[in-house]
């Protein structure tokens, strides 16, 4: 097992499709969704449920772990990533929209209409942003490697 360079992280991070969102409630217990991942520049952006657990933990305390793992069909290699930050929703309309069409880049599928409903309302965005502070990786494939 290796810790992993930056590049080697920044790599996994934007090659996987599912993440962790780790935080914590006001009653300081841990929690945690998965969500698909994606980027709007620094910032690792989802669209989650704006009146759920992870907002409301968010409100209390903003600091959040988000965790990417990536595994071998074999399961011989495997890697995680944890990047450690700020979350926030998004309120800004074509902040909105713009998170929209970058999902639906990854997922392969028009969010226009969503897009639509949800930039109209603001208020209830899904759109939740991550400003990494800090990231750590190891993994137990060699330096170049494929997992």
């Amino acid at each position: 097992m290796r810790n992993m360079t930056a590049s080697e992280m920044k790599k996994a991070v934007k090659s996987c499709m599912w993440a962790s969102i780790c935080t914590v409630t006001p009653e300081d217990k841990p929690y945690a969704i998965e969500a698909t991942p994606f980027f709007d520049g620094d910032k690792v952006c989802f669209m989650i449920n704006p009146r759920g657990t992870t907002a409301r933990d968010i409100q209390s305390n903003p600091n959040v772990l988000l965790k990417f793992t990536q595994t071998s069909p074999d399961f011989s290699n495997w890697l995680g990533v944890s990047c450690f930050g700020l979350g926030l929703f998004i309120k800004e309309k074509e902040d909105i929209r713009r998170g929209w069409k970058l999902l639906g880049r990854v997922m392969k599928t028009d969010y226009s209409k969503a897009a639509e409903k949800f930039s109209s309302n603001p208020e209830r965005s899904p759109l939740f942003c991550v400003i990494v502070e800090k990231m750590t990786g190891r993994s137990s494939a060699e330096a170049g490697e494929k997992i």
